[in-house]
């Protein structure tokens, strides 16, 4: 079998790694790298000389660790054994995302919830050596799909740890984390540039582009629990606490058992009836007080507070379209 003259790159499209199929080599022969690659020399396992984008004669000082290693009689062709490793160092697009639900525990409310999340991210090889040594070893050829497979665990390792810390900076909750997924990205990118670069590999850019939660797990509706509270409690001001005396009415209510508990149904039924009133009677009131000195902006603060009352049920389309008419009247 004649010497292979010529060494150059003839993988497929989405290799990243691809190994040259024949180690039967001739010295003064021509090693052709392409622009955006490298190409390494390995004898017996190990990583040795390294040639950048070029045409590459083979001859005595150019392949200085190997002609070391295999002492050659250099200045004749003559033949030696070796592999030649082709890496693509260009930018590789991925994609990412959890395969299961991720612990992560909320700091602010010390409640721990499962979430999944995906993006994308960017990378390029920087150390070719530590790459090809480190992830590839002895394959033939290595695609984006194995390093994508390669990758994914170490990011999902470090998901917990940046989001948290995007959460703790925030004062959010956790539920809250899509409103942040620019800190997010720029903190999971800050992560996992440590695990990445042991293989010789650059984060360029990475996205986190969507969180979500499972609305089933009671974790997440106690946490929704507590900010819908908060939000009612800011909306409605002195009015909360007549709001929560009707939540109390109603599920009293709906524990009726026999005659006792019909009455005392019709009770509180009436009790609500008056607490409604009240607080229909505490809205007029607190328009009438308002005078002539009211303007526009006072007018829409009663009005989203109106909507607010008529979107969590405590009064009625009627009752809301009349008071609305009321407040527009009073422009």
């Amino acid at each position: 079998m004649a010497l292979i003259d010529v060494i150059k790159y003839e993988g497929q499209p989405g290799e990243v790694v691809w190994k040259f199929p024949r180690n039967d080599i001739s010295t003064f022969g021509q090693l052709v790298v392409n622009e955006s690659q490298e190409a390494i020399f390995f004898k017996e396992g190990k990583a040795l000389d390294v040639f950048g984008a070029g045409t590459h004669t083979l001859k005595t000082g150019n392949v200085p660790i190997l002609e070391k290693l295999v002492n050659l009689p250099f200045g004749g062709q003559t033949p030696f054994t070796a592999e030649v490793v082709f890496i693509n160092k260009a930018l590789v697009q991925l994609k990412w995302g959890t395969p299961a639900p991720v612990q992560v525990e909320d700091p602010k409310y010390m409640i721990t919830l499962g979430l999944r999340a995906n993006g994308s991210y960017n990378i390029k090889i920087t150390d070719s050596k530590a790459f090809a040594v480190g992830v590839v070893g002895a394959r033939g050829a290595y695609t984006q799909d194995q390093i994508d497979s390669f990758l994914r665990p170490m990011i999902v390792t470090r998901l917990s740890d940046f989001l948290a810390e995007v959460v703790l900076k925030s004062g959010e909750p956790i539920t809250k984390l899509n409103q942040y997924l620019e800190e997010a990205s720029s903190a999971g990118k800050t992560k996992i540039q440590p695990d990445f670069s042991k293989y010789g590999i650059e984060v360029v850019d990475f996205f986190v582009q969507s969180i979500n939660f499972d609305q089933n797990d009671p974790n997440f509706q106690k946490i929704q629990k507590v900010l819908t509270d908060k939000f009612e409690i800011e909306t409605l001001g002195g009015m909360y606490q007549q709001k929560r005396m009707l939540d109390i009415g109603e599920a009293a209510a709906k524990n009726e058992s026999g005659n006792a508990g019909q009455g005392m149904s019709a009770g509180l039924g009436l009790g609500m009836g008056m607490n409604m009133g009240n607080m229909m009677s505490g809205m007029a009131a607190g328009q009438n007080n308002t005078g002539a000195a009211n303007n526009q902006n006072d007018a829409s603060a009663r009005l989203q507070k109106l909507k607010s009352m008529l979107d969590q049920g405590l009064i009625s389309q009627e009752e809301f379209d009349a008071k609305k008419k009321d407040i527009l009247n009073s422009i």
